[in-house]
């Protein structure tokens, strides 16, 4: 009795529960707005979820270098994916032997949160999506990288799968080094025994079957890494390594990309290249290059296609992925490799820059300064020719003498003044650089980079001496006249002596008449004689057996005195030039100098009231007569 009125209220509280929800979905129906439930489109989606499976582990470039090209993609995409990232360690585990536990494990952590989406790398990872689909990720698209030897048959008939094929570009690395070492006839190929590493060796047979008739192509048999490294120093000239997949050897032991290219290449004998730029950098002279980012990037390209609702048999396999030619400069050098044999188009790493990229701020404020100089010194030199101008007019005329010539006297003053102070300091800041750069960088210049610091010290220096003798030229007009009786033979042997004691290999000899005494500024003609003997001992400098000889001679109660040389001599047509600033009848590749000297000798001589000529002709030497007024 008590059962059953249990039972009676039990059903009249389902009755009463049914009909409150019957009334509810009434009034949900009639007045949506005070009951509103929420719909799916007004909860916001959880992020989509990307399994990315790596054939091998943490650390291994190419693997690395992918993931860091799927990320970087991915953050550029505007999508914000929860990608979860696995390991294989098929490098330690080379016979997939460990697939079935990775299974087991896969399928517990992914059950209840299948992904939207697979991105595997490379081979092992390849074959275990593929092997466990239809248990792990049915219906999920695939988006394969990093696959090699890929046949469309590998794919056994699935949908919903596309990627980017791992094709290194072997023959074009060997058509490279055949390019650059024409005495190429064989090619050593070091590989693994892994999946992957045996789908490269595959790959190369296929592309370099062409070339086979040409050139001798050996494939190493597993080994372990010593019995590597004593195999290719065994090579002899003529041969080239290029290791295609190779990442552990017969012992067991793994190797990075830059581990296993260092020691191949201290072991080598040969040149090594490569197909992957992760090698490049670490003793590989270069070769067509394949990027394991750009690859990984290339991948999550169409992974982002596919999550914005493309789908995934609509997009091609990618199947001839780009190669970069890139070289290292150093390698290049150390087995004498011409860099300009590189074909158009190919990158060039730890390319010492040129010294202009390397100094270009001193180069430019050099450049600046000399270029201040120069235009200072036109300044200087239409100053003086003003300055001649003025003399002239003064000897034909004494009217007006002194707003022509002491205005023509200031300016070259002021200019002079500038020269001295002014220029010549940056110029000794040019050589100070310069100096400091050849001793704490010159082993880092090389050859070329010294050849052009040496020829802005040389320019320095002979700027220098031109400012020099443009100031001399300049302060002989304004000096005092201190005559004094001396012997002007005398004064010229202590001139040659000290040229001799500077170059005492030269086979000179110079001779002067006794007795030669002369009343003048003894100071302004040690000038006279420090260029016209400096001349002598200049222009004869490819004469054998040279003779220079200082001597007198009276014609109508006049002393003229003169300086002979067997030397260069010159042609008489030009020697109206031999007394004008900057005129010089020989090249400066014959004989240095900057051609004032000449000038200020006839400045001085001037002041002396005297005059100088010469006589010569070329390859008999040249004689320079001159006058003093006593």
């Amino acid at each position: 009795m008590n059962c059953l009125k249990s039972v009676r209220k039990l059903n009249l509280s389902r009755s009463v529960l049914n009909m409150l929800l019957l009334l509810l979905l009434v009034l949900a129906g009639s007045d949506a707005a005070a009951f509103a439930i929420p719909s799916p489109t007004d909860v916001s989606s959880p992020p989509q979820s990307i399994l990315v499976i790596s054939s091998y582990h943490h650390g291994y470039t190419w693997a690395d270098r992918e993931l860091d090209g799927i990320f970087e993609t991915f953050a550029k995409s505007g999508l914000k994916p929860d990608i979860h990232v696995e390991f294989m360690d098929s490098k330690y585990f080379p016979k997939n032997e460990h697939f079935e536990q990775l299974r087991a494990l896969f399928a517990v952590k992914y059950q209840k949160s299948k992904p939207a989406l697979v991105i595997t790398l490379d081979n092992p990872a390849f074959e275990f999506a593929i092997l466990y689909r239809q248990k792990l990720f049915s219906g999920i698209p695939i988006v394969f990288a990093g696959l090699n030897d890929y046949e469309p048959a590998m794919l056994k008939g699935e949908t919903g799968i596309t990627g980017i094929v791992e094709k290194q570009d072997i023959i074009g690395t060997v058509n490279l080094a055949k390019a650059v070492q024409p005495e190429l006839k064989e090619v050593v190929i070091l590989h693994d025994f892994t999946s992957s590493g045996l789908a490269s060796r595959k790959e190369a047979e296929e592309q370099l079957a062409p070339l086979a008739s040409s050139v001798k192509f050996r494939y190493l048999p597993d080994m372990s890494i010593d019995e590597v490294s004593a195999t290719l120093k065994e090579l002899k000239p003529g041969s080239i390594v290029v290791p295609v997949s190779y990442s552990r050897d017969k012992s067991g032991r793994v190797f990075t990309h830059s581990e296993l290219t260092e020691i191949i290449s201290k072991s080598s004998a040969v040149p090594v290249y490569g197909t992957k730029e992760e090698r490049l950098g670490y003793g590989i002279i270069g070769g067509s290059l394949l990027e394991g980012k750009t690859h990984g990037a290339l991948g999550a390209g169409l992974a982002v296609r596919i999550l914005h609702g493309e789908k995934s048999d609509a997009i091609p396999v990618v199947t001839e992925p780009q190669s970069r030619l890139m070289f290292d400069y150093r390698l290049l050098k150390r087995f004498k490799i011409n860099p300009d044999r590189l074909p158009s188009g190919s990158e060039l790493i730890n390319n010492p820059p040129g010294i202009y990229s390397q100094h270009a701020v001193i180069i430019n404020v050099a450049g600046t300064i000399i270029l201040l100089l120069s235009v200072s010194l036109g300044f200087v030199l239409l100053a003086n020719r003003r300055r001649i101008k003025a003399e002239a007019d003064l000897v034909e005329s004494e009217r007006g003498k002194s707003r022509v010539l002491e205005a023509a006297n200031r300016e070259m003053e002021s200019f002079c003044y500038a020269v001295s102070h002014d220029l010549q300091a940056p110029l000794r800041h040019i050589q100070s650089f310069s100096n400091i750069i050849v001793e704490e960088c010159g082993s880092a210049l090389g050859d070329q980079g010294l050849q052009y610091l040496e020829r802005l010290q040389s320019a320095s220096i002979r700027m220098g001496e031109l400012i020099n003798d443009l100031l001399i030229l300049s302060q002989i007009s304004k000096a005092d006249i201190n005559r004094t009786r001396f012997d002007l033979g005398e004064l010229a042997m202590v001139v040659f002596d000290e040229l001799l004691v500077h170059e005492n290999s030269r086979d000179v000899q110079m001779t002067a008449d006794k007795g030669i005494n002369v009343y003048a500024d003894r100071k302004l003609v040690r000038v006279i004689l420090d260029n016209i003997v400096g001349n002598a001992w200049k222009y004869t400098s490819k004469t054998p057996a040279a003779k220079i000889h200082l001597g007198s001679r009276v014609e109508d109660g006049l002393v003229t005195y003169f300086i002979r040389d067997n030397g260069a001599g010159f042609d008489m047509q030009y020697a109206e030039k031999l007394f004008a600033p900057f005129q010089r009848l020989h090249t400066e590749s014959e004989f240095e100098g900057n051609g004032v000297g000449l000038a200020t000798v006839q400045r001085i001589i001037n002041r002396h009231g005297g005059q100088i000529w010469a006589d010569s002709r070329p390859g008999e030497g040249a004689t320079f007569f001159f006058t003093l007024q006593p």
